[in-house]
């Protein structure tokens, strides 16, 4: 086996694109003897869902110097390992095709893998030195945030941490990359692209700079020395997950450029909030999630604090670092409202059952889910907006709370625990807040929107949608006469039916997600006519609606419905006093002496 260090396990890892596999020799130079217990982790820090990772290992064998040794599997994500006491190596690969930032994807193309999709844990030996070794094709280069230890930097090379935890939590992007290198607070950033087609890389950089610098200035002291951005670019990809000292990125290749700036916006939104969970999540973290081994799910009603508050402040960190506009940061503040008006699961679950719920309902939605559930990053967000507005009606801010949170506990490696988030924010502002903020996560029903934006002189309209696929945010031009009470899209055949409000027309008339809408009132319909056959319904009289379901021709009666009020968007009050134009300029990152007159774009 050769000379190895006894204080350190290593792990040599090679990308093989041809076969789609990263393909793991780990060295262990003092394995417990006789029984060894190696574990792979069931879900992944930050994405609370079971993953089962190990159903990705497609081989895996043991050996030593004497030899082959026996090994045995005692569980789904579990092996016992014999040993005979002297220093062994396990050998294994992973199958790696899942184009995400949760477990690992290789291709000819580029490759990508999160710690924990790839790195058996040696039961016993977590807390020593773990050492990586990273071999691929000579043409690639290679970014992670992991000290490096030896090689050029981009070029393969070794790896080291200090543990397992923090061996995991170094996401690793490898192919033909291109980067921009730039500073916020003078510490050294980098964005690292890969399956990119030229974006305009200054100018990503230029404005990740203004949003992490901001970011910097708000908590005032930096838990990292340096940080990288690890971004993979696709078709039409979107998602992030937070690590230390760097984030793990998928965006759409559009959204890097193209002269789109909601697109380009987007991106930055994403980047900004994982850069945010810095602080919030990898430093102040939920004390039950991180204590955890990722072996079984951890129930807490928690999510929404680090999820919830992060998504409120992603994109207001655009708006008061000036990437972003004050009307455009309003209207995505009326599209995250209509997000939630649009939803009767606002009615069914509270903000703390979401949370909870986590584990088995976020992340496999379903054709019905707007009907039972909420985000807690949807509603997470709009109660931390509630919770900042109410705050600032009493002369301060949910940014002060958190600033002081991270000061009193001394940053980074803080571990906040199930509830204390309510009771530290009762102990420092005012028990009624912290009672009000209670109501709103165990009621099921809306937040108190209009009351907290009338704070900062907003006000909060609804309307008609204008089509089926409206997200609001602004004012609209025509509302339709008719509401099927569902959403389509269009089929060779008709038009299939997608989500279906509860107590709508659809619903009402039986239809269900999938069914297939040949005729209304005898007339063909497609996803283009359908709603200007519904417009030419009067209201209340019901009609014949043909449509298929697995395979038979069925037909029922549709009562067309006036359309609800639900698309959310705002509007500045054109008298307000000076105290609420000034919360108003504080809340929007303008200054003291600036004040906002002209209205959101669309009033």
């Amino acid at each position: 086996m050769g000379d190895t260090a006894a204080a350190e396990l290593i792990y040599r890892v090679h990308a093989d694109p041809r076969t789609h596999c990263f393909t793991v020799h780990l060295d262990i130079p003092a394995p417990v003897e006789q029984e060894q217990v190696l574990t792979m982790p069931v879900w992944i820090p930050g994405s609370y869902t079971r993953r089962d990772l190990a159903r990705h290992i497609v081989d895996i064998r043991a050996e030593d110097d004497g030899g082959a040794l026996a090994l045995r599997k005692i569980d789904t994500h579990r092996w016992l390992l014999t040993s005979r006491g002297q220093a062994l190596r396990l050998h294994y690969s992973v199958y790696a095709l899942d184009l995400s930032v949760r477990t690992a994807y290789l291709d000819g193309h580029m490759g990508f893998f999160n710690g924990p999709a790839l790195f058996l844990r040696v039961e016993g030996q977590e807390k020593l030195r773990h050492r990586l070794e990273l071999s691929g094709p000579a043409d690639w280069q290679v970014a992670t945030a992991m000290p490096r230890t030896s090689g050029a930097d981009l070029s393969w090379g070794s790896f080291a941490a200090a543990d397992h935890r923090h061996f995991c939590n170094h996401p690793v992007l490898m192919g033909a990359l291109g980067l921009v290198d730039f500073e916020a607070a003078g510490l050294p950033h980098r964005l690292v692209l890969a399956g990119h087609e030229q974006p305009d890389l200054p100018a990503l950089g230029r404005d990740l700079a203004k949003v992490c610098a901001w970011q910097q200035e708000f908590w005032g002291a930096s838990p990292f020395r340096s940080y990288h951005f690890l971004c993979m670019a696709s078709a039409g990809g979107h998602g992030g997950l937070e690590h230390e000292s760097s984030s793990a990125l998928l965006c759409a290749r559009d959204d890097l450029g193209g002269g789109d700036r909601a697109a380009w916006q987007r991106f930055l939104g994403l980047a900004s909030h994982e850069y945010f969970h810095s602080w919030w999540v990898q430093a102040m973290h939920p004390a039950s999630l991180w204590e955890s081994a990722g072996e079984a799910p951890v129930l807490t009603r928690d999510l929404w604090v680090f999820e919830g508050i992060t998504s409120y402040y992603d994109e207001l960190a655009l708006r008061r670092s000036g990437v972003l506009s004050v009307d455009g940061y309003l209207e995505g503040l009326g599209r995250e409202i209509t997000a939630l008006t649009v939803r009767p699961g606002q009615y069914r679950q509270s903000l703390r059952e979401s949370s909870e719920d986590a584990w088995i309902k976020l992340y496999h939605p379903h054709p019905n889910s707007a009907n039972f559930e909420v985000s807690y990053y949807n509603k997470g967000a709009l109660a931390a907006l509630c919770l900042d507005l109410l705050l600032r009606s009493r002369n301060s801010s949910l940014d002060a709370f958190l600033r002081h949170l991270w000061q009193t506990q001394d940053g980074a490696g803080a571990a906040l625990p199930e509830g204390d988030f309510l009771a530290r924010l009762s102990a420092w502002a005012d028990p009624e807040i912290a009672a009000e903020l209670e109501g709103w996560l165990a009621e099921r029903g809306p937040l108190p929107l209009a009351q907290q934006l009338a704070t900062v002189g907003l006000e909060l309209r609804l309307r008609p949608p204008a089509s089926p696929d409206d997200k609001g945010g602004k004012a609209a031009d025509k509302a339709p006469r008719c509401w099927l009470g569902a959403q389509w899209r269009s089929h060779p055949q008709g038009v299939e039916v997608g989500w279906v409000a509860a107590g709508g027309a659809a619903e009402k008339a039986g239809l269900c997600p999938g069914d297939r809408i040949l005729a209304l009132d005898h007339c063909a319909c497609s996803a283009d006519n359908l709603q200007d056959r519904l417009d030419a319904l009067p209201p209340g009289l019901p009609r014949s609606i043909h449509y298929f379901r697995d395979g038979r021709l069925w037909e029922t009666r549709l009562e067309p419905e006036a359309p609800p009020h639900d698309r959310a968007w705002l509007l500045w009050q054109q008298e307000v006093d000076a105290d609420t134009r000034r919360r108003r300029a504080l809340w929007l990152g303008l200054g003291e002496n600036q004040v906002v007159a002209s209205p959101v774009s669309g009033g």
